[in-house]
């Protein structure tokens, strides 16, 4: 029930900037890198991490607030091993040259299976990107978690890099 409420609200974002103009939609999908650490304050078992390979999808809009300066949420949906989330990046671009630009925001990840604790984090990402043409372009970001919601939030970080590449409808 829940992936189908999220599903519906993704298509009607999609559906809803498209009837305000292509300009500044852009579809987009990638690769992603979820590192998971436990700090247990055991001094038998110690701590633990590990990290997983998975990609995403999703779309986003960009809208110009000066010549330099732009702002774009996201909608993107991550598939890492068996688990599915949604991630709500705002992302503040700054172009630092002509085709490259500098980011970085609050990014808000959903965790999409039924577990009881921990399904809300807040995160803050900071990446780059790269305007290969006026349609094409590619992008990198790290999020580090800032907050976890639920039991878990005070001993498990969960950080994530996402390397991808986009299509701007103009």
């Amino acid at each position: 029930m829940k992936k189908q409420f999220v599903l519906s609200v993704f298509f009607v974002f999609v559906l809803t900037i498209s009837t305000y103009g292509q300009e500044g939609f852009a579809a987009k999908a990638g690769f992603n890198n979820v590192s998971i650490s436990i700090d247990t304050d055991d001094s038998f078992f110690g701590d633990a991490s590990d990290s997983e390979l998975g990609f995403y999808l999703g779309g986003g809009y960009n809208f110009e607030l000066s010549e330099d300066f732009d702002i774009e949420p996201s909608l993107l949906f991550s598939f890492v091993d068996d688990l599915t989330s949604l991630y709500i990046p705002v992302m503040f671009k700054y172009k630092v040259a002509d085709k490259f630009n500098i980011q970085g925001g609050p990014q808000i990840n959903y965790l999409l299976e039924d577990l009881p604790d921990g399904e809300f984090g807040l995160d803050l990402a900071i990446g780059g990107g790269y305007q290969i043409d006026s349609n094409w372009f590619v992008e990198a970001r790290y999020g580090f978690q800032v907050s976890r919601g639920g039991d878990f939030g005070d001993f498990v970080d969960i950080n994530t890099l996402t390397v991808g590449a986009g299509y701007r409808f103009n």
